[in-house]
């Protein structure tokens, strides 16, 4: 099956520099784009140079929106479907507060925390440590009723992510998954999370409602989140910002762009999916972001990321090569069934 990674980075890009002795900057480091390169040519009448000008061509095809496709073989699904199942099988027999994985602490974004606490007998007191959401009922078709997955016990049934902290830090995935625990950020902080929630809302928008100006779509989904308590009054002056909504706007359209080519309907757009693993009475569940068939006729599943650091994103799309979430993703399509 066709794995297609479309990863996009909404932030506003720099508006080129204009010298005091007349012209444009031409600072290979500027995070700026062809486009507001070449207006600012004109707007000081000057000629764009074509050595910039081929730099910025360059790197905008890999800086704001980047696309790979890879494929899915029965091997690699197997192997997936391996792995999950000794997770499983692992997250059953972790002890009531499993051990920590301190080789992955610098990466983490609760080491102060879990540093402060190391038996974590005070996870409530933690500061800006909130409830995370409830887990979804999994409710599936079961003859001509329905039945619904009891997920109170231990690796009974699983997620990719839920897959990926417990490889990460078993601790990680306890104070997560098994408490259901999350940071709340404040201010700059919560912005990289917040961009990439409205791209995928404004993707999300897309698809279900072609033809949508995503700019004033996405000037309304953060006021909504303003008004919900969402988001606090710093995050919403920058993400408020004219720049930054149609950064967000125009990322949308063309990582949806990006992901529709080829594409002769989309089959699924963020739907639950569940399996019974191969073998066993546990069961995995994702929702992968959109499940499309191609010109072809075949299969595909499509993947939105989103990043405010990384500007290389070709880079970025290389590490997802291993990734075994969409694999998983795969095999729900192939295997598995529409929750409800």
């Amino acid at each position: 099956m066709l794995i297609r990674y479309v990863i996009g980075r909404p932030t506003a890009p720099l508006e080129p520099k204009t010298l005091k002795r007349g012209g444009v900057s031409r600072d290979l480091r500027r995070d700026t784009t062809l486009e507001l390169y070449l207006r600012a040519c004109k707007a000081e009448e000057v000629e764009p140079k074509p050595d910039y000008v081929e730099h910025l061509r360059i790197r905008d095809a890999k800086t704001w929106a980047f696309a790979l496709d890879m494929w899915c073989t029965q091997e690699q699904e197997a192997a997936a479907l391996y792995d999950a199942s000794q997770v499983q099988a692992m997250i059953a027999k972790a002890p009531a507060l499993p051990p920590k994985n301190g080789w992955h602490c610098e990466r983490c974004r609760w080491r102060s925390r879990c540093d402060s606490d190391p038996m974590i007998q005070h996870l409530s007191d933690w500061p800006d440590v909130i409830d995370a959401r409830a887990p979804t009922q999994l409710a599936i078709k079961y003859g001509r009723t329905r039945k619904v997955i009891n997920r109170d016990r231990r690796g009974f049934v699983l997620s990719p992510s839920e897959m990926r902290s417990f490889l990460q830090c078993p601790r990680l995935w306890y104070i997560e998954h098994d408490r259901r625990k999350m940071i709340q950020r404040h201010g700059p902080a919560a912005l990289p999370m917040l961009r990439g929630t409205l791209t995928h809302e404004a993707i999300r928008l897309m698809t279900d409602t072609p033809g949508l100006n995503m700019a004033k779509e996405v000037e309304l989904m953060v006021q909504e989140m303003a008004v919900a308590g969402r988001i606090d009054a710093e995050a919403q002056a920058e993400l408020s910002q004219p720049a930054q909504i149609q950064a967000i706007a125009d990322r949308a359209t063309e990582m949806h762009a990006m992901a529709m080519r080829g594409v002769a309907e989309v089959v699924e757009h963020e739907q639950r999916r569940i399996m019974r693993m191969p073998g066993s009475k546990k069961w995995v569940h994702g929702i992968p972001d959109a499940v499309v068939r191609m010109d072809d006729g075949r299969l595909a599943v499509i993947e939105y990321k989103t990043t405010s650091t990384f500007k290389d994103l070709s880079a970025v799309a290389d590490r997802y090569r291993t990734n075994p979430a969409p694999h998983l993703y795969a095999a729900l399509v192939m295997h598995g069934q529409l929750t409800f």
